[in-house]
């Protein structure tokens, strides 16, 4: 067959619309979402992790298998909800009991008491101390619902030198359920027990010590139906109620002894109870951070997974308001927005915190005559939006490629179908209205294809002002959430469904190479907002969006390698193969190649970009006529440099799997910069998927490209002549 120097897409439709990556879009999203650095708590002092112990037998206030030390427990006050306690424990080095336990005293009106296990608890390293501290409700019923927040220290101290006691900072809510919180490998058993060391008085005494801040707190809640839960006592400000029915609402929380912590929020945080939002259970985290050399009061919400459920994946998408409110009549209140999808953990690749390392100045919140700190109370609250939502995700199915009813081969899991339903959607469209955000993009639940994270990302007042049309996309992500580099090639279909005449559905077909930096494409103007909320469309039923997203990604992989054929020319002088020294090949194996036969009647599929003496080149496959054809073309990105011109001499096949002698090369070569790509003719698509001929093996096809040479190309056109005459 003749070589064809035509554009590779003169074969293609030209009528289909192609899509676009959204963060090619003019509105960005808002840059109010919390930063990576607020995924994870503030830093304590500790090297380990506080935990709780493997077995709390110190649950209860008379336990059997625990044994009580010699009382010499002091405690010194430093306030209502400060205190030290001392713990001096005789015969440290002598003790059998697995555990012991101190004396209970009272902090903030709660009965606190310490717990260590001098060989280490069943969570410890062998040869660990444990120590704990644990705090109960003074009323002692285990049924009742409580809980405290305390930031404290634990430490053993050394009487001969203070500078070399050893401590461990931390902070916790304590509650009904979650009553001890410390360090199962506090520090090894023998850096203490050694008498030379200096932690050993008076007979083997050892002195556990434990700084102790209570905070004291009250909260309200109302849901938006005005059925407000509120409690002004600090032993009880647990928010119950069913989480699923809460939609919408308003928590508020007070904190009566802020000057007490702070500073402690230099360091750590303080995080209020949980109140029900969605699936998910949220709460309020408070601390101080500094942001270019500027100290800032920093304010996050944060999902908390409270409970093991059968609901492994709970997550909500939320619209919310954090406040700092002002306590001075005719003084304005601080108010931040902001939105994303909240997950009980970050196993998904969901947010467990949003929010704001510079939420407002230290120096504005602190100041005497602000408002915002009045008799030491600070009053924090969020307003929030959950949207109600379901979703379903289906795998193989009549998907792209599949529409003659030839769906009978098995996907290997690299296709499926996510259908998800947004409810109250006018009523979200009003409230991004009335608060005039613009930009604002839902994400849905992750679903996963090919060993790949996706999902759908929608911005239903779309990304352009005014708002016109809705904005869909579609995002793919690498599951192993790695830092590599790496790729995919997807052909999707999105689809606003309507749900009176399916066949008026609005659907938009493309096929895109994913990546790191290219994570999601779409369509800024997917439908018209007009036609959306028209009654009678058929899009918008019972106040319910339904949205589609068929996804079929390309098995494949690839490797490139130093030719090492004799046969081969060797490249000429001034050859850029010559100055790296080898010339290379390009292998790419498409292993569910029969899935995407039908896209390349009309489309193309292309393998990632690879490197050759300075090029970024890459292999496009699409079929014409019922031909093969297959093309080479340079990287013509932003981002490539528009001023080099190289020649690129290759051959191109298609490997013959069951015998390479009958594989059938092809030579060509192209202009990076002026002659993009050229075309090769190979075989009859029916010729090449016939069983016995040796290049369909398995739904496996394997192109292979050599790069023969590469060496830099000008015009004469560039060269600059000089007027000088020569003799």
């Amino acid at each position: 067959m003749k070589n064809s120097h035509s554009p590779h897409h003169q074969n293609l439709s030209s009528d289909v619309e192609t899509a676009v990556p959204s963060s090619s879009a003019e509105q960005s999203q808002p840059s109010s979402v919390a930063p990576p650095s607020m995924t994870s708590s503030p830093a304590t002092s500790s090297s380990e992790k506080p935990t709780a112990p493997a077995e709390d037998v110190a649950a209860t206030r008379d336990p059997t298998s625990v044994a009580s030390a010699a009382e010499f427990v002091t405690v010194e006050r430093r306030s209502e909800y400060g205190a030290v306690c001392k713990w001096a424990i005789a015969n440290f080095t002598r003790v059998k009991a697995r555990a012991l336990w101190s004396k209970y005293f009272e902090v903030g009106g709660f009965d606190c008491r310490l717990l260590v296990y001098p060989k280490g608890d069943s969570q410890a390293l062998p040869g660990y101390i444990s120590v704990y501290l644990q705090i109960m409700d003074p009323r002692n019923t285990t049924s009742s619902k409580w809980d405290c927040f305390a930031s404290y220290r634990l430490a053993i101290e050394n009487p001969r030198d203070s500078s070399k006691s050893i401590h461990r900072d931390s902070w916790h809510r304590f509650s009904s359920k979650k009553k001890s919180h410390g360090w199962c490998d506090f520090t090894p058993s023998n850096s203490i027990l050694d008498p030379k060391l200096g932690f050993l008085f008076n007979n083997d005494c050892i002195l556990v010590t434990a700084d102790i801040l209570i905070l004291n707190e009250s909260v309200s809640f109302s849901r938006d139906n005005n059925n407000e839960l509120q409690s002004n006592s600090v032993s009880n400000v647990v928010v119950t109620g069913s989480s699923g029915d809460v939609l919408s609402g308003k928590f508020t929380w007070k904190v009566h002894n802020f000057s007490l912590f702070k500073e402690m929020i230099k360091t750590q945080k303080i995080m209020s109870p949980i109140f029900p939002a969605g699936e998910c259970n949220l709460r309020i985290s408070v601390y101080q951070s500094a942001v270019n050399g500027v100290e800032y009061l920093s304010m996050c919400l944060e999902s908390k997974d409270t409970e093991k459920t059968l609901i492994s994946d709970r997550s909500c998408w939320c619209l919310f308001r954090m406040s700092v409110l002002n306590q001075k009549a005719g003084f304005n209140h601080m108010h931040r927005d902001s939105y994303g999808r909240f997950a009980a953990d970050n196993k998904s690749g969901d947010n467990t915190s949003l929010g704001w390392n510079d939420y407002m100045k230290i120096v504005d919140f602190m100041g005497t005559d602000s408002g915002f700190l009045v008799d030491d109370t600070a009053v924090f609250s969020t307003s929030f939006h959950v949207i109600k939502e379901l979703s379903s995700f289906s795998k193989n199915g009549g998907l792209i490629g599949l529409r003659n009813g030839s769906g009978s081969r098995k996907s290997d899991g690299h296709m499926g179908k996510f259908t998800w339903r947004i409810e109250n959607f006018t009523r979200l469209k009003d409230i991004l209205k009335k608060r005039k955000i613009t930009g604002l993009c839902i994400k849905s639940r992750r679903f996963q294809i090919g060993n790949r994270d996706c999902r759908l990302i929608v911005y239903p007042r779309g990304q352009s002002q005014p708002p016109c049309h809705l904005s869909v996309f579609l995002e793919v992500t690498d599951s192993r959430n790695s830092n590599s580099d790496w790729s995919c090639f997807v052909s999707h279909r999105l689809s606003v469904v309507n749900q009176k005449m399916e066949e008026k559905s609005v659907t938009k077909e493309s096929q895109n190479r994913y990546s790191k930096a290219a994570k999601d494409w779409g369509w800024r103007e997917f439908v018209t907002l007009t036609s959306l909320f028209d009654q009678d469309s058929g899009f918008l039923v019972q106040d319910m969006v339904v949205f589609s997203a068929e996804v079929l990604i390309l098995k494949e992989s690839s490797i490139i390698e130093e030719l090492i054929d004799e046969d081969i020319d060797q490249p000429k002088a001034g050859s850029q193969l010559d100055k790296a020294g080898k010339k290379s090949s390009f292998t790419w194996k498409v292993e569910n190649f029969f899935f995407f036969k039908e896209i390349m009647e009309t489309r193309k599929i292309f393998s990632k970009y690879f490197q050759a003496g300075g090029c970024e080149l890459r292999i496009g496959v699409y079929e014409s006529f019922d031909t093969i054809c297959i093309y080479l073309e340079s990287d013509q990105s932003i981002g490539s440099d528009p001023e080099k011109n190289f020649w690129v001499k290759y051959r191109m096949a298609i490997l013959n799997q069951k015998c390479q002698s009958k594989t059938v090369w092809k030579e060509s070569s192209i202009c990076t910069k002026t002659w993009n790509n050229s075309v090769l003719q190979f075989m009859k698509v029916s010729d090449m998927m016939e069983s016995d001929a040796g290049f369909l093996v398995r739904d496996t096809v394997v192109f292979v490209c050599e790069i023969l040479d590469c060496c830099p190309w000008f015009d004469f056109a560039d060269l600059e002549v000089s007027d000088q005459s020569f003799i």
